[in-house]
């Protein structure tokens, strides 16, 4: 139960700095780059939460898959999958993304290598 609060509180932490991120940065490298490279982490604290085991799979195959989870939402985003479903919803258009850009890809790599780098760092106690 531990893990799991631990994780819940780091979700909320990260939620809160996205959304602060995209609130109130109107330009500049946080805000172009910041919000990509901690939506991994925020989304491995989600996913912690609701795996809070140790076992292979969450903390060395799940970094790897949120990655090629971001990887596939940019590609989509490539092909303007927001208006070829005609989402109208600014909401869904701000989740979804409308944009194709390759460096968010490299942001989610940094993203993915933070992650790995704290598993690396911590001490042997799990998140």
């Amino acid at each position: 139960m531990k893990k799991r609060l631990r994780c819940f509180i780091l979700f909320l932490a990260l939620l809160l700095t996205e959304i602060l991120i995209g609130a109130f940065l109107k330009g500049g490298f946080i805000r172009a780059y910041g919000g990509d490279v901690l939506v991994l982490p925020l989304l491995y604290a989600f996913f912690r939460i609701l795996f809070p085991g140790t076992d292979c799979f969450t903390e060395k195959i799940l970094p790897f898959l949120l990655f090629l989870l971001g990887v596939c939402v940019e590609l989509l985003q490539g092909l303007h999958i927001a208006d070829r479903l005609h989402i109208t919803s600014r909401l869904i258009r701000i989740i979804v993304g409308a944009t194709f850009d390759v460096w968010d890809i490299g942001c989610y790599f940094a993203g993915m290598l933070l992650i790995y780098a704290f598993l690396y760092f911590k001490p042997h106690k799990s998140l």
